[in-house]
């Protein structure tokens, strides 16, 4: 049996009491699903990105909209899902801000993001600020630099996406640290 048939096998459209989409014994729309299959198994992906994937493929509209239906009903496509998972594996490396952007960029929807945001924690963002600011001094002191060199990792920092205030607060909270006697 091909990998195309197999795939297939978990579900066969013809068997759909509701009649799930028409068209879905068009051999075009099969091969579409069967691809949006192999894909996904591949990783995760957004609507927009395995819509994107289909089209390149040379998958006309309806056949990948078929195949977008098809792999949804069980589950395996789901945005939502999709941009927990990206702010969870990224959220000790980036901002808030800059998380929501990859995220749009992916295709995400806006209500979705915000509804993912719901469990990020504002102590993770501090922490990436940290690891992200550490990162930066490479084993510098903080408070040994001059002003233009502080402004200039201020600036740094604040273009990937972090609050000045929360930039200036841990700058201050970092510089602290250091002069602290042990």
């Amino acid at each position: 049996m091909s990998d195309e048939r197999q795939i297939l096998a978990w579900r066969n459209p013809d068997e759909d009491s509701a009649g799930f989409i028409e068209g879905h014994k068009d051999e075009e729309c099969r091969k579409a699903a069967a691809r949006a299959m192999n894909l996904l198994l591949q990783q995760d992906r957004t609507k927009k990105n395995l819509m994107d994937r289909l089209y390149r493929g040379g998958f006309s509209e309806r056949a990948s909209e078929y195949a977008l239906q098809y792999v949804m009903q069980f589950g395996y496509l789901d945005d939502l899902r999709y941009a927990q998972n990206y702010i969870s594996c990224h959220k000790g490396d980036r901002s808030r801000k800059e998380l929501r952007y990859k995220l749009l960029d992916r295709g995400v929807p806006p209500e979705t993001i915000a509804e993912a945001f719901l469990e990020y924690d504002e102590d993770e963002e501090h922490e990436a600020l940290r690891k992200m600011l550490r990162k930066r001094l490479k084993g510098d002191s903080l408070s040994d630099m001059d002003y233009p060199a502080r402004e200039k990792i201020t600036a740094y920092l604040v273009r990937k996406g972090y609050p000045l205030s929360k930039v200036r607060a841990v700058m201050r909270e970092w510089a602290e640290e250091e002069t602290r006697p042990y």
